[in-house]
């Protein structure tokens, strides 16, 4: 399951830079509206602290890709998914201050290994023709920071409430949050942008979003947090560049150069070193 999950949440940066007319928050709102839409039948009683927890849940959710769909359109797609991949580093700390869950040894040198490989792609130049800004790469950090907390509260309630409740509610949470930031969000800034009236091939995009990143991705993730730390998880979260770099340079030509290929290779590493115990 995380296979699949990480080969949908790969395709997310591309589709996103494919609809660019659409505002980060609306892309996002129809995102998570057409999972929670899917995933409603399943829905059962939840208990009111799980259900707190999870619209809490679905607020980072919302916010994480808030800012990182808005990073996207201030840098490239391998710089956005690197620094939103620095979540696992999150996910540890948060899991340890508010689970108790500390780090093992070998997490942690696992964790130094990604993050250096990450570092590494971070190092790349720039595909042509295409800018990076603080503000992007800032945005990506915030986005990574949120997606921890999403990460870490899914945790918490995952294994009382089974993934098609989860997914609906936590997907329908976010849709909601999002909603009168879509609605009032344009017409604070004075260009007002319907929720409605794409052309085909947009709707297209935000179908794919839906069906593959959040369907396939997220709630593929929130599946395996039910047997595994939510740390575990998110390192694997880490090969998301890799997916994404390659994708971007066979959609948008932004080929990575031969530092960001070579740290690919310590990305995996760590992800293995990292993930091997929790296997066993």
């Amino acid at each position: 399951m995380l296979a699949v999950a990480i080969s949908a949440i790969s395709a997310a940066a591309v589709l996103v830079r494919l609809a660019p007319q659409v505002p980060a928050p609306t892309v996002a709102f129809w995102r998570c509206l057409g999972v929670a839409l899917l995933l409603s039948p399943t829905i059962r009683r939840v208990r009111g602290r799980d259900l707190a927890l999870t619209a809490f849940a679905g607020l980072a959710l919302a916010l994480h890709f808030w800012t990182w769909f808005e990073s996207l359109h201030h840098t490239t797609v391998l710089r956005s998914t690197v620094l939103v991949c620095l979540s696992p580093a999150w996910t540890a700390l948060l899991e340890w201050a508010f689970l108790g869950r500390r780090p093992t040894a070998r997490y942690a040198a696992g964790v130094a290994a990604a993050l250096a490989g990450v570092g590494l792609m971070a190092l790349g130049a720039p595909a042509e023709g295409v800018g990076a800004s603080w503000a992007g790469d800032g945005l990506a950090v915030l986005g990574g920071l949120l997606a921890g907390i999403y990460m870490v509260t899914g945790r918490a309630v995952r294994p009382r409430v089974g993934i098609g409740p989860y997914g609906a509610l936590v997907s329908g949470s976010a849709a909601a949050w999002l909603l009168p930031v879509v609605l009032l969000l344009p017409w604070v800034q004075g260009s007002p942008v319907p929720l409605l009236g794409w052309d085909g091939r947009t709707w297209l995009v935000l179908a794919a979003l839906s069906a593959g990143p959040q369907l396939l991705g997220h709630v593929g993730l929130n599946f395996a947090m039910r047997y595994l730390p939510a740390a575990v998880v998110a390192l694997v979260v880490l090969l998301e560049p890799v997916g994404a770099a390659l994708l971007g340079g066979l959609v948008l030509h932004e080929w990575p150069g031969p530092v960001e290929w070579a740290s690919a290779a310590v990305v995996l590493g760590g992800v293995a070193l990292a993930t091997g115990r929790a296997r066993r």
